[in-house]
């Protein structure tokens, strides 16, 4: 089995590739959407997020909801709030990312979608890397739509994040989504024919 991940800061693309792949019937493990279902149904990190930080909790219906983006402009704006929550939670990614790649072992190639593959070590358990990467201009604009985004929650986000040129000295393949979706799609074919080839060598 080929394991590849998919990395890339915020806006640069990733999640398009992503779906490149699942296009090709390439099983893809989505971290950001595990996050997501953490948050609004592990009872037990919804009450430990509680204890932490009760002002992001809400009662709807009787139920506990977290408030994504008061968390996120928590942890985005303070380092520790971000790495407190990363603790609670990376342990459980790990553990859902361990049972997929157990489901798809039959696999000749799986993704793994991961926003913080470097800085989480995931890289360590693929055999290729799909590093996206933009622009900064297009990178940008494309972040600054997003519902409830400011320039200042953009740039904690990224600060967040290894910068591209950290990245690029790990020697990932990297596919620039600057020229449509066309252009990409190619890449990911190419890069893909060159993983494959050399496996078979």
């Amino acid at each position: 089995m080929i394991i590849i991940g998919i990395t890339g800061s915020i806006g640069m693309g990733k999640t398009t590739i992503a779906s490149m792949l699942k296009f090709l019937n390439i099983p893809i493990f989505d971290s950001d959407k595990e996050v997501k279902n953490i948050l609004e149904k592990n009872k037990f990190v919804i009450n430990k997020i509680q204890n932490i930080w009760p002002d992001v909790i809400s009662l709807e219906m009787r139920q506990k909801k977290i408030n994504k983006f008061l968390l996120s402009n928590k942890i985005f704006s303070n380092k520790k709030n971000r790495i407190v929550l990363e603790r609670i939670i990376h342990p459980i990614v790990k553990k859902k990312r361990s049972q997929f790649i157990k489901k798809y072992y039959n696999s000749k190639i799986i993704g793994l979608d991961v926003p913080l593959l470097y800085e989480t070590k995931t890289n360590e358990i693929c055999n290729s890397i799909f590093l996206v990467n933009t622009s900064k201009k297009i990178q940008e604009n494309r972040v600054l739509k997003r519902p409830n985004m400011t320039k200042t929650k953009f740039n904690s986000i990224n600060n967040a994040q290894w910068s591209y040129e950290k990245k690029r000295k790990m020697k990932p393949f990297v596919i620039n989504t600057s020229f449509g979706k066309l252009f990409s799609f190619i890449q990911v074919l190419l890069y893909l024919a060159i993983i494959i080839t050399n496996r078979k060598a």
